[in-house]
């Protein structure tokens, strides 16, 4: 017990010199200590008290919580076997205590008893394992229900995490017993989705669930008022990053394995799609929040990849989906804008290949079913390529921008040669290439009639010409001359100098 105190003061010292001391060194030595202290035998004792102990100030509850947590997740096994119900008894403990807070030492507490029980038999559990349990207790006890919502959530998330040292035969197990609860988790879950308090959990714990285990059909999803709660709240400004989580994890449970045949999963994609649609409108709402219109573009993102054999058949309804692509595609901050590329991507993999159509039979039927597809979207890759070519243009502050910002840029650049190649393949490389001479004639004309010419929109043709010049035909005998008879009459800057440069050799090489 002496030991135990001792070491119960120093840690409450070293997290006083942790945050609080002004000397560097000192503070660097405590963090140093704190560290080497969590794999010790002691903090088992220590950290578990420290949180039993009402005077514990934040920093230690924090410190302790994570310290129990990571005990449990790696060093479980230093416990003897009896010493399970004690420590379960005590996070539990803790769990209601915590409740409604702090929600850092809270969430801690929920991954430790997730931890626990990967690292225990269901038995240990009582009938059913631990979601019956928990189903147990959330009756028993209503007044807990936060922290009992929390460890739902945590539960499946915990299953791929490896922090936990569990043998991979005991994690096998764990996933097996958790994914038969499924249904008791989702139930849960519905019981508690009518009150308001609780609807950002409950949405958490349904994508957390789905995102584990596809343990419901695609048909009874349709129906279900858990989808329903999801798909309304995707106009709640309060609840719609958890509503995109639950919506995007439908739409990849229309689509994996097991999911059923394509009319059995029709009624909720049919549910899904309108729903997505609405949103459109949201993209462009200047009053939008940035990661909200984030969480908007992700999901549209992921409807195209994953609808993407359905949305290539060219429908009017597919059509639809392609616009609302666009729309996203033409937004001005990439880190949304490039969500759509691997849309793209899929789209034109599925145009051009020739899987796409053996259902079509003969080979006459499947050219003309190509053909039609390929015309129907042509505009749409056309617009594509207008809406990516500008991205390439260096800034005005390009030379005030640090190495990572300029190895950033690079990549930028990089994608957008990778969607004007697959907007090639689709339109052909002399069409692709008439679309950016044609930008390249504005940017130049632009820069003759200006005061202060600009150069960066002549370089960015320049660069997306240079992208797609091997796909260009070896016949092609006309733009390509009038983009050579251009480059001695560029404006003389070092970037586009060089751009120029590599075109040049480029084309040398075309030529031959």
């Amino acid at each position: 017990m002496e030991a135990q105190a001792t070491a119960t003061a120093t840690v409450k010292e070293a997290l006083a010199a942790l945050y609080h001391h002004p000397d560097d060194a000192i503070r660097t030595a405590a963090d140093r200590w704190l560290q080497e202290f969590q794999h010790t035998l002691d903090a088992w004792q220590v950290a578990d008290s420290l949180l039993h102990d009402e005077s514990s100030n934040l920093e230690t509850l924090i410190f302790c919580s994570q310290t129990l947590r990571s005990k449990v997740q790696r060093d479980f096994e230093e416990l003897p076997s009896e010493a399970f119900r004690s420590l379960q008894d005590s996070l539990y403990v803790l769990l209601k205590k915590f409740n409604k807070g702090p929600q850092k030492v809270r969430t801690q507490i929920c991954i430790a008893i997730a931890a626990l029980a990967v690292h225990v038999p269901v038995e240990d559990w009582g009938a059913g394992g631990i979601v019956n349990w928990l189903s147990d207790e959330m009756k028993a006890h209503p007044e807990f229900i936060p922290g009992f919502l929390e460890l739902l959530i945590v539960l499946p998330q915990e299953t791929s995490s490896y922090k936990i040292a569990a043998r991979p035969e005991r994690r096998r197990q764990f996933e097996i017993d958790l994914c038969s609860s499924a249904n008791v988790a989702i139930d849960l879950l519905t019981a508690c989705m009518a009150i308001d308090q609780l609807k950002e959990q409950v949405l958490e714990g349904f994508s957390s669930w789905l995102r584990f285990c596809h343990g419901i059909s695609a048909s009874e999803l349709a129906s279900h008022p858990l989808v329903h709660l999801a798909l309304s709240s995707l106009n709640s400004d309060q609840f719609l990053e958890p509503a995109v989580n639950v919506t995007s994890e439908l739409i990849h449970a229309t689509v994996s394995h097991g999911s059923g045949a394509i009319a059995e999963r029709m009624p909720l994609i049919q549910i899904l799609v309108p729903h997505i649609m609405g949103l459109k409108e949201q993209l462009k709402d200047p009053s939008k929040d940035e990661e909200d219109v984030k969480a908007i573009a992700r999901l549209y993102a992921d409807m195209g990849e994953s609808y993407v054999d359905l949305i290539a058949t060219g429908s009017d309804d597919s059509i639809q989906i392609v616009n609302a692509l666009l729309e996203v595609t033409s937004l001005l901050e990439f880190d949304i804008s490039s969500m759509t590329f691997n849309f793209w991507h899929r789209l034109k993999r599925n145009l051009i290949k020739r899987d796409s159509y053996v259902s079509y039979g003969s080979e006459v039927a499947i050219e003309a079913e190509k053909n039609r597809r390929l015309q129907v979207f042509r505009p749409k890759f056309e617009t594509l390529v207008s809406l990516v070519s500008f991205r390439v243009e260096y800034p005005e502050d390009y030379h005030t921008f640090s190495e990572e910002d300029r190895r950033d840029f690079r990549h930028v650049r990089y994608a957008v040669s990778d969607v004007l190649l697959d907007a090639t393949e689709v339109l052909g490389g002399d069409s692709t290439l008439k679309l950016l001479s044609t930008k390249l004639a504005q940017a130049y004309g632009s820069c003759n009639n200006e005061q202060n010419p600009k150069w960066q929109p002549v370089e960015a043709a320049l660069f997306c010409i240079q992208a797609i010049a091997r796909s260009v035909s070896i016949e092609e005998r006309e733009i390509l001359p009038q983009v050579m008879s251009l480059l001695p009459c560029l404006p003389h800057h070092e970037q586009l100098l060089q751009t120029g440069s590599s075109w040049l050799a480029l084309s040398r090489c075309y030529f031959l």
